[in-house]
């Protein structure tokens, strides 16, 4: 089924970057199209390259995406009459997207937490939360508060 949209529900912070990140693999020049992404997830409407950059925009926001700039014959950066630099539709992983995108719990820690008892688990929510406002990046706490709204949006 084609995608018209690109909301939480549809498909995960890190299930996007993962694709992102394969785009990337495949141009060999560290950066991705907002069409050619839009091109691999099949979305359909009126707009994909909008769909597609409005969802980067946000994870550019959070620090998880860069947005290539615009420039001259010279390699210098192009700005706008009010001094904002002007932008490609090229987007690449910063450091702490590839590393969400990347990620990967050690079997270790998996195990540690499937033998977690259920009443441990409202414990465990307190820790996390306590984790992300102490010292946690705000792109990850950000991030963190997306992956799990979006797990209880799928019940």
């Amino acid at each position: 089924m084609p995608l018209e949209h690109l909301r939480l529900l549809d498909l995960s912070d890190r299930e996007f970057l993962l694709v992102l990140a394969d785009v990337i693999t495949d141009s060999g020049d560290g950066w991705a199209d907002s069409l050619e992404v839009a091109q691999r997830l099949g979305i359909k409407g009126e707009s994909p390259r909008r769909t597609v950059a409005c969802r980067l925009s946000w994870l550019a926001r959070w620090g998880a995406v860069k947005r290539e700039h615009r420039r001259d014959d010279h390699g210098n950066i192009r700005y706008h009459k009010d001094g904002r630099p002007m932008h490609t539709q090229r987007w690449a992983l910063t450091g702490v997207g590839a590393d969400i995108a990347q990620g990967a719990l050690r079997k270790t820690d998996e195990t540690a937490l499937e033998r977690l008892r259920d009443e441990q688990l409202v414990l465990v929510a307190r820790w996390l939360n306590k984790r992300s406002r102490n010292g946690t990046p705000a792109t990850m706490t950000k991030l963190v508060e997306r992956e799990w709204r979006r797990g209880t949006l799928l019940g």
